[in-house]
């Protein structure tokens, strides 16, 4: 049975906050690791989530200064707190809305 199963829709897109900020920070590595860059900038901007077993997050990255330096990541956060990277999306805009991928 797949951790991602759909018990809800994402929901808005809404303000990142403090905890938002955590659980980006929680799988920059990871990230950094399957991009093969370093982001000396990593400031989550916004988010989508969605209730699984466990919560979805879509999170947009701001990683540097110019047009394209956003990220968007999917993580999940399992009912035990353990946050793992499931995809990312890079070269995103600032004005883009974030979409729902896998």
């Amino acid at each position: 049975m797949s951790n991602y199963k759909q018990l809800a829709d994402f929901g808005p897109e809404t303000d990142a906050n403090e905890d938002t900020q955590k659980i980006a920070d929680t799988v920059k590595v990871s990230l950094e690791e399957k991009t093969g860059r370093k982001f000396a900038e990593f400031k989550a901007m916004s988010f989508r989530s969605q209730p699984v077993s466990g919560m979805n997050y879509i999170i947009k990255i701001c990683v540097g200064r110019s047009t394209y330096d956003y990220i968007w990541v999917r993580v999940y956060n399992n009912l035990d707190g353990e946050v793992s990277l499931t995809s990312y999306r890079l070269d995103k805009k600032k004005d883009d809305p974030i979409e729902v991928f896998e």
